[in-house]
């Protein structure tokens, strides 16, 4: 596990396509974080990883380790007990039965059992759903905020991020709220 230092910077990119590489402003210390299956038109090798865990992305996606690092911590939208008590999507209730007995099973199938797993906090899903009017954040989206409210002093850039993507996803809201973000300094984009 890479630990975050004082003048670590973090990294953050989109999983769109590359326009200019930024891997000569990254230091040893700085932490590269991906989504998903990182898209390969950018090369930099993930140290924490932010994966879309629910009922149906785990029944679809399949995780491609190339560009994680052996010691990647992998960072999932929900718990089982979020599925499980509805807290964030309306499941049927047989659907989310089923998940407490698949999400294991799609852990050890993806071979992310052996990289240290968290969860995103509840308190940051809430902050980005309650300001984007109680729409699903999108997983990059709960990133930045994640890292801006537990790392506040260290700076985070992101990179190729368009804010499209899954139409269940407020982007244009997401999009104002990340212009917000970067105007007051907490992001700077690249």
């Amino acid at each position: 596990m890479k630990t975050v230092h004082p003048h670590s910077k973090f990294f953050i990119i989109g999983n769109a396509n590359e326009q200019n590489s930024i891997a000569h402003l990254i230091n040893e210390d700085d932490i590269i974080v991906r989504f998903n299956n990182p898209n390969p038109s950018c090369a930099l090798m993930a140290d924490w990883v932010f994966i879309a865990n629910g009922y149906t992305q785990i029944r679809h996606l399949t995780i491609d380790h190339q560009f994680f690092k052996s010691d990647t911590q992998i960072f999932f939208r929900y718990s089982k007990e979020d599925i499980y008590s509805g807290r964030y999507q309306n499941i049927p209730l047989h659907k989310r039965i089923k998940y407490l007995w698949r999400f294991p099973k799609w852990i050890k199938h993806s071979h992310l059992d052996q990289y240290q797993i968290n969860t995103i906090p509840t308190d940051i899903y809430q902050h980005c759903a309650t300001t984007l009017g109680c729409r699903q954040p999108s997983t990059g989206l709960l990133a930045i905020d994640y890292i801006c409210q537990h790392y506040p002093r260290n700076k985070i850039y992101i990179h190729n991020f368009t804010s499209e993507g899954w139409i269940g996803h407020n982007w244009d809201d997401e999009k104002q709220l990340i212009h917000k973000w970067i105007t007051t300094g907490n992001i700077i984009a690249i």
